[in-house]
């Protein structure tokens, strides 16, 4: 009787081990790319407001990604949805209409390889008072290559992917802005 309980157990714990170790799912051929955001600091209201945002490939191959409307391109487009307390912020950056990307347009990330970039929110946002701002990515990747195929491709030939990332709450504070120095 003792010997099947046994059994059991050890069976059970296999069972949940392999469920623990699972991969994680960005890294399926369908969301290959894994998205992280994190506070910059200092936050002062009135001093430049940043995040840094992070792309991961957690596929087994290079991904190619057109780098439009994304934090990689500078401001050309709403990819984030910023609050202020609860209200939504409107954008205030510009927007650019195009036609077909060139080969320029387009990063590799190398597997198992991560891109990082800082993203200054209060150029596009009104983010001069205190209090707390929630950032979330709300526009995804308009074209992702991951068939080992070289960009680019025209429009009409995009394949988007989704960009799930984590919401980042940031706490602007008052505070005293030091004068900007040029160099």
């Amino acid at each position: 009787m003792r010997k099947p309980v046994l059994f059991s157990l050890a069976l059970l714990a296999l069972l949940l081990t392999h469920c623990w170790i699972k991969p994680h799912p960005a890294g399926d051929a369908q969301h290959p790319l894994e998205c992280r955001m994190e506070a910059a600091h200092p936050q002062i209201a009135g001093a430049p407001i940043a995040i840094r945002l992070q792309l991961m490939n957690r596929s087994d191959r290079p991904v190619w990604m057109l780098r439009w409307n994304t934090p990689w391109d500078g401001w050309r487009g709403t990819i984030f949805a910023v609050s202020f307390q609860g209200r939504d912020l409107p954008y205030h950056g510009p927007l650019v209409k195009r036609g077909d990307p060139t080969a320029e347009e387009y990063v590799q990330i190398r597997a198992p390889e991560s891109m990082i970039t800082g993203v200054e929110l209060s150029q596009a946002y009104d983010m001069s008072q205190p209090g707390k701002y929630t950032v979330r990515v709300v526009g995804g990747l308009q074209d992702v290559i991951r068939d080992g195929t070289r960009p680019p491709r025209p429009r009409d030939r995009f394949q988007p992917a989704k960009l799930s990332c984590n919401e980042v709450t940031l706490d602007v504070v008052k505070g005293q802005v030091a004068p900007k120095v040029n160099y």
